[in-house]
């Protein structure tokens, strides 16, 4: 059963929703109705305005983000195993720095991959 609201602004008047930016229940007269959320008129429609632009680029991202969890691990392997091979059949003097970065990396890569598969899934 849902709780009857009076608009913070008018005490008499009941609420026809609630600002996205402060929770504040409004009542036509002081809502500002942004298509996508309710604000308070003159008040909060540009912070509405913003947390909207920000809620859609971060969906974008996520988006992106979901479809190709595994480049950095790629990445980083491949790295990993360029530096490992010039340390194996580079030059004497900076073999040993060249395979420690190329274990380091290989060692970042499998963190990564186990991280992705932790967060994504095995999906």
């Amino acid at each position: 059963m849902g709780v009857d609201m009076n608009c913070f602004y008018h005490p008499d008047a009941s609420a026809v929703g609630v600002c996205k930016a402060c929770s504040k229940g409004l009542c036509p007269e002081c809502a500002a109705d942004l298509g996508h959320g309710i604000a308070c008129k003159n008040k909060h429609e540009q912070r509405v305005e913003d947390l909207e632009f920000i809620i859609s680029k971060n969906t974008k991202a996520l988006r992106a983000a979901k479809k190709n969890p595994l480049i950095g691990v790629l990445f980083f392997g491949f790295m990993g195993a360029v530096f490992c091979g010039f340390g194996l059949w580079g030059r004497a003097e900076i073999s040993w720095l060249s395979t420690v970065m190329g274990a380091g990396f290989l060692v970042f890569a499998v963190l990564a991959f186990i991280q992705i598969r932790a967060v994504w899934g095995k999906s």
